[in-house]
């Protein structure tokens, strides 16, 4: 069965075009500013290992939200790309915490 019209070419995804997306997932599922995020690729035995290292919002169980952090950045970034995530290494800086409202 064919998925579509065959097209001449090929698709590729910088490293560059990766990583901010990557980046963008990380931050999104942290709960923290993307500028605040960052993530370095690598080689997981042929599929992509990703090192985020960025602050987490506040909230109860760390430790547990940054596990399920890493594996819903792996199967996101995944099916984002169409590529094997192999790996996600999160290493924490931090805590972002909701702003306060002023009131006068």
């Amino acid at each position: 069965m064919n998925a579509g019209p065959d097209v001449p070419g090929r698709v590729e995804i910088t490293a560059r075009a990766l990583t901010s997306l990557a980046r963008a997932v990380a931050a999104e599922r942290l709960g923290a500013p993307a500028k605040r995020v960052r993530v370095g690729l690598g080689d997981a035995s042929g599929a992509i290992a990703l090192d985020v290292t960025g602050p987490i919002a506040a909230g109860d169980d760390i430790v547990t939200r940054s596990t399920r952090v890493a594996e819903e950045v792996k199967s996101r970034v995944s099916e984002l790309t169409g590529r094997r995530v192999g790996s996600a290494h999160i290493e924490l800086t931090g805590i972002v915490r909701e702003r306060e409202s002023r009131t006068r």
